[in-house]
């Protein structure tokens, strides 16, 4: 159900399934990662095969466990010290507390809380080093760059995003998206939100066509960049439909700035953490919508690119004021 009085169907699985399973073993040997073999690896062609065909590819097992866990515990740590979490229950469970239904407390933003994505134990997360080797080979290039600044999001029950292509708010380009969910969400009736998608529709003549003025999103940098007020009453090209998927901890998504995508809202009465973290070559301009600064390493290893600047607090973010996007 939406909002809008709409019903969402997406797929999970089927022909356009762009799931690819990330051996367990594989980030083990940091020297192997620099050869020529780790890139011919099986499901590192398929991940690039599944990313160009379908627009995205959801790496499956790809973050260790423990690294969310422990970033996702710290995100959960904060929000139970400012009295957002509901009593008496774990705080794994991040269920919303009853002071924010009553409006008595906030619903919490992550996306202002520098504080909070500067964390080493976020970071390790945020910018571990497998994300700089994946998206280096999906873009075809030797050494990326990701922006300083996170889209850290604790997303509130019945908050989402509108269908929209990424770059009306970070820019066009050679530039990707990785959707780092911060522990499980179950697609369905009853989940947190998951992503939707239209499989290939980064590159479909139609929605080529259909779209080419959709550029940059309005001055509220949120809601005027929705090609719908939601995905259930977007008008879809003849034979496409939506595409979603469960994520376990430690699977991610990457997709490129010209998919069309969504979430869906969260009905789960639970806050969804998750982080939107951007990528490009590094030999590539840094574009034309300023993003703040961009750094080459993973912080917790760089002290001269770990430096951030107050272009870190930028108002490019989508759903900064509502807390919704992916």
């Amino acid at each position: 159900g939406n909002p809008h009085g709409g019903l969402l169907r997406a797929a999970i699985g089927g022909v356009r399934i762009a799931d690819v399973q990330v051996p367990e073993e594989f980030w083990d040997n940091a020297e192997r990662l620099k050869t020529d073999e780790a890139t011919s690896e099986p499901w590192v062609r398929r991940a690039i095969e599944v990313f160009q065909s379908e627009g995205i590819v959801v790496l499956r097992n790809f973050l260790p466990k423990s690294v969310v866990k422990t970033a996702r515990a710290t995100c959960l740590q904060i929000l139970d010290e400012e009295g957002t979490l509901a009593k008496g229950f774990p705080m794994d469970q991040a269920k919303v507390g009853i002071d924010c239904y009553e409006g008595t407390k906030p619903f919490p933003s992550l996306l202002r809380r520098l504080d909070v994505q500067r964390l080493p134990e976020v970071l390790a997360m945020l910018e571990h080093r497998s994300l700089f080797w994946i998206t280096a080979k999906l873009l075809g290039t030797d050494e990326v760059v990701t922006t300083a600044y996170k889209w850290l999001r604790a997303v509130p029950p019945s908050k989402y995003t509108g269908p929209h292509m990424d770059r009306a708010y970070v820019g066009a380009g050679r530039r990707l998206t990785a959707w780092l969910p911060m522990g499980d969400i179950e697609a369905g009736p009853c989940g947190a939100g998951t992503l939707v998608w239209l499989p290939g529709s980064h590159k479909d003549p139609e929605v080529v066509r259909k779209y080419q003025d959709y550029q940059r999103a309005g001055a509220d940098g949120e809601k005027s960049g929705w090609l719908a007020p939601d995905p259930a009453i977007l008008t879809l090209p003849a034979g496409y439909k939506w595409q979603t998927a469960d994520f376990q901890m430690g699977d991610i998504a990457i997709f490129g700035m010209d998919l069309l995508h969504s979430t869906v809202p969260n009905v789960s009465g639970t806050f969804r953490l998750s982080c939107d973290t951007r990528w490009q070559p590094k030999s590539d301009p840094p574009g034309d919508v300023n993003v703040g600064p961009w750094r080459s390493a993973p912080a917790e290893t760089t002290e001269a690119d770990g430096e951030e600047s107050e272009d870190d607090e930028n108002e490019e973010g989508e759903g900064e004021e509502e807390e919704e996007e992916e």
